[in-house]
């Protein structure tokens, strides 16, 4: 994007991104709806197309997780696609869709059994993503360079339904290395991504501009 802004305008450009707080979990929480701590698979992204959200959804029923560990979709179905996806998959008892859980958002920070799914197929940093890191988990992630910049070798990365089921049919391999790839989320979000070092940046740049008009 940055090359293209100076090719075609002839302005520099600078990527300046979203930020998150890292938060202690609070496993209670989960009570309320239905779910225990380590025992959910939580899909958050908007239920639009470009989301992948089917993808998601068709790569979890196949798996052998199905029916053993519910698959929760924190976010509202009212969109035309929502509505799509209510209508396809509402009979499944296995997917559930919880907009509850995600309105109390400061009390999302809990820690989940094998993952956090990033769906998005689309766009730049990604806040769902930034807050999944910071809260502590392992995260399968389509893969497209936005999520792999984000997040580097530190998730697994899947490109259709089928390796969303080979994915968790294998979890008991795909975990070992859970642990490392959640310290090396977590390290990010300190360093790169805590709103603390993106005012600098901000400010930075801000002082960067100034300067241009002198």
């Amino acid at each position: 994007f940055m090359t293209i802004t100076k090719r075609k305008y002839g302005k520099e450009s600078k990527f300046l991104a979203y930020g998150a707080d890292i938060h202690e979990n609070n496993p209670e929480f989960l009570k309320e709806f239905g779910l225990e701590e380590n025992g959910y698979y939580l899909l958050v992204a908007r239920l639009e197309p470009e989301n992948n959200i089917a993808m998601a959804i068709d790569g979890y029923l196949a798996s052998e997780e199905n029916g053993r560990r519910p698959l929760v979709i924190g976010e509202k179905t009212n969109t035309p696609h929502g509505k799509e996806l209510v209508a396809r998959y509402g009979k499944e008892r296995s997917v559930r869709s919880s907009v509850a859980f995600m309105i109390q958002k400061a009390e999302l920070h809990t820690k989940i059994l094998f993952g956090l799914f990033s769906w998005h197929s689309v766009g730049g940093t990604n806040p769902s993503l930034l807050e999944a890191m910071a809260s502590g988990c392992f995260i399968l992630a389509n893969d497209n360079l936005f999520n792999r910049a984000v997040l580097k070798h530190h998730a697994e990365y899947y490109s259709t339904p089928a390796e969303v089921t080979g994915l968790l049919n294998d979890m008991v391999n795909v975990v070992r290395d859970k642990e490392k790839f959640i310290a090396a989320n977590l390290e990010e979000i300190r360093t790169a991504y805590s709103w603390e070092h993106l005012v600098d940046e901000h400010e930075k740049y801000f002082e960067w501009l100034l300067a241009q008009k002198r």
